[in-house]
């Protein structure tokens, strides 16, 4: 293969040329000889690899930009995927696989005994181990060969690809412009509905999965962009376009009417303070003893109980002011249906605490174990969705020591990155760091209501997040970073 490549490489581009000319020319007539259309898209598709092999980034920057604009499609045999991205990160996998075996002697190590990628790799590795014993095992290997292709292109492939400050604001910009466009795209068509709750829903679609997803990308790379725009602070015209990014991600949370993504902004700048004056620590053991003390609190003589909602008041609400004042009183169908699920998800902890029912399990598993009491009119969940609350996810279908290794992932990145923001001396790499650990804590936050993780936007931006971190880290100790600004 190498002995192929180099020969292609000592190629003049006359040369080049001429063959390519040549092998389209065969296919071409193929194509009309034989009257098969297929053949004519053939030496598109062979250029297409050879820019791939000779350099895969090409593929990468393509994944990149197409990731706003994936869509989700349902196949007949009840598969379903997202396209074009699903396949593009199938074959960024197959290429890292093909990098690693190929150039294993040449990887820093570093990179791979971090802190937050050890727990990443136990993760993948607890998740294949629950899949054996799971009530749907190919379920669960189907979800567990999903989450692998989305780890390797967000997490362990920026590891070959971001070396430095300008590489960091490539991949940013390729995310963020063609998302500008599909909030504009969205705005838009929300103009035409003059901005309706009831509404929100539709004008999202088919980009983005529902008015949840689309908030949900928009905050959490809220905070990049914003890095972005600091770092571009002596350019004039593109400070003043990031600004003006900035404002339109803002409205597009805003008019998504999503009671998540809205408070995450104020979970991001007590993020930023956060991190500034060393409090991720002391954070962590409170919001680690306001758990047990949350949780202890319900399931003593089920006190869980009391909070049961009213069947005849528990309905939809189509304004959004009418939706708070529900959400308030219990009353709101969409939170009263979270619990539901959530108490169904305790008692099935309760029931298979160490090695859970297996990864994608739950919505298979879950009706057993609902109490009436609880029942809203949407219990019997026609849109298959999951638990909405990621943790519990987690603990549910993964067992305690599943929750435990990613807690573990969580703390790890939220500690070492507080660590690494401090210890860093150039001003451009905290701004990228800093983004990074704001966009994880608002994951955090909003995986407490949500369980959309694998989500094809969501999910892209929090494992970049944690490989931002990770490449910073080593660079900085190998004081590579500063070298190559």
């Amino acid at each position: 293969m190498n002995s192929l490549l180099q020969s292609i490489y000592r190629l003049d581009n006359k040369h080049l040329f001429a063959y390519a000319m040549g092998i389209a020319s065969i296919f071409f007539c193929g194509s009309i000889l034989f009257e098969q259309p297929l053949f004519f898209f053939i030496p598109f598709v062979l250029v297409g690899a050879a820019f791939i092999i000779w350099d895969y980034r090409i593929l990468y920057v393509l994944f990149l930009i197409t990731i706003p604009f994936s869509i989700e499609i349902y196949l007949p045999n009840g598969l379903g995927t997202d396209l074009p991205s699903e396949p593009l990160m199938l074959a960024i996998t197959g290429i890292a696989i093909l990098l690693f075996a190929n150039t294993f002697r040449e990887i820093n190590y570093r990179y791979l005994y971090h802190p937050v990628s050890l727990f990443l790799i136990l993760h993948l590795c607890w998740i294949g181990i629950t899949s054996i014993g799971a009530d749907y095992p190919i379920v669960s290997f189907k979800y567990w060969l999903a989450k692998l292709w989305y780890v390797v292109p967000f997490f362990f492939m920026p590891f070959k690809l971001i070396q430095s400050h300008q590489e960091s604001k490539r991949a940013i910009y390729l995310l963020l412009i063609p998302l500008i466009a599909a909030v504009l795209w969205v705005l838009i068509r929300h103009a035409g509905h003059d901005f309706s709750f009831r509404t929100s829903n539709e004008v999202v679609y088919p980009i983005f999965r529902n008015h949840v997803s689309y908030a949900g990308i928009l905050v959490i790379f809220l905070p990049f962009v914003f890095a972005l725009r600091l770092l571009e602070a002596k350019n004039k015209r593109l400070k003043l376009l990031l600004s003006l990014s900035l404002l339109i991600l803002i409205v597009g949370i805003y008019f998504s009417y999503t009671r998540a993504a809205q408070a995450s902004i104020i979970i991001a700048i007590a993020a930023y303070w956060m991190v500034k004056f060393k409090l991720t620590k002391p954070a962590v053991m409170v919001g680690v003893i306001g758990l047990f003390i949350g949780v202890g609190y319900l399931i003593n003589d089920k006190k869980y109980l009391d909070y049961a909602p009213d069947y005849q008041t528990t309905v939809s609400h189509f304004n959004y002011d009418n939706l708070l004042a529900a959400t308030y009183k219990l009353e709101d169908i969409s939170t009263m249906e979270r619990v539901h699920r959530w108490v169904a998800g305790g008692r099935m902890l309760a029931d298979r605490p160490i090695l859970g029912f297996g990864p994608a399990n739950f919505y298979s598993t879950y009706q057993d174990y609902t109490l009436n009491e609880f029942k809203t009119y949407v219990s019997n969940n026609p849109e298959k969705s999951g638990i909405h609350n990621y943790y519990l996810m987690i603990a549910v279908e993964q067992g305690i020591f599943g929750l435990l290794i990613f807690l573990g992932l969580l703390i790890a990145a939220l500690l070492r990155g507080e660590k690494l923001y401090h210890r860093m001396n150039d001003e451009k790499s905290k701004f990228i760091v800093m983004a990074a650990l704001i966009s994880i804590v608002v994951s955090c936050a909003i995986l407490l209501i949500n369980d959309m993780l694998e989500a094809d936007k969501v999910g892209p931006i929090f494992f970049f997040s944690l490989s931002v971190l990770v490449a910073y880290d080593v660079l900085d100790k190998n004081e590579d970073l500063v070298q190559k600004i």
